[in-house]
């Protein structure tokens, strides 16, 4: 028995398709693929919101109507009854007047009054008196013992004589004591002056009977000998 071999295509072997698709089933995968495209795209799209509902709101106006008070009737109260006042009369016998008393009346009147003009006191004021200080007074000592000798001027034989410009208060104390004409060694000028304003007092100058201040010059004398 003989058997006769059949060969199939060579593009069978290979595993292709044998015929190819129709263009019908083409577009009718291709619209299937487009319903899925555009509902994929209708499920990602952002829910739109609602949209609110409008509402009208209906206000009625209310009218208040007062209420009426009752009328009010004035009363008006009953005439007063008048009440009878009995009144009594009766004759007064008429007062006799007392005639008028005279008296002769002989003391004399006071003094008329007469005005008189007030005095002015006087007050006499004493003039015043003239405090400033005497300039170049004749100053009078009262306690003036000389002053200590310098132990340098004297061991050398130095002397002079120094000239002191003196401030007396009104108490005869010095206050105030300058150099107006040095001894030419200021150690002897020193010795003078502190012991003028420390040791010396004068009697006070007199102005009016008044004790005032007084400037005056007194001359102190180093001699050795």
């Amino acid at each position: 028995m003989g058997h006769t071999l059949v060969h199939a295509p060579r593009f069978a072997q290979l595993g292709q398709l044998a015929e190819r698709p129709s263009p019908a089933r083409i577009a009718a995968y291709a619209a299937v693929i487009a319903l899925h495209v555009a509902a994929f795209a209708l499920l990602m799209l952002p829910m739109a919101a609602p949209v609110p509902e409008t509402r009208e709101d209906l206000f009625t106006d209310v009218v208040l109507i007062p209420k009426k008070k009752p009328d009010v009737v004035p009363v008006t109260p009953p005439p007063p009854v008048p009440h009878p006042v009995t009144v009594t009369t009766r004759n007064v016998a008429p007062h006799p007047v007392d005639p008028p008393v005279v008296t002769d009346d002989s003391t004399p009147m006071s003094d008329p009054y007469v005005e008189t003009t007030p005095t002015e006191e006087v007050v006499t004021v004493p003039p015043a008196i003239d405090t400033t200080p005497i300039a170049d007074a004749q100053l009078v000592y009262a306690s003036a013992p000389p002053p200590s000798y310098p132990k340098e001027e004297e061991r050398r034989r130095i002397g002079g004589t120094v000239l002191l410009k003196v401030l007396v208060d009104v108490d005869g104390k010095p206050i105030d004591v300058a150099i107006q004409s040095s001894s030419g060694n200021r150690r002897l000028d020193d010795a003078a002056r502190k012991q003028v304003l420390t040791r010396w007092t004068f009697k006070p100058a007199m102005r009016g009977g008044v004790a005032v201040q007084a400037i005056g010059l007194v001359p102190i004398n180093f001699t050795v000998r």
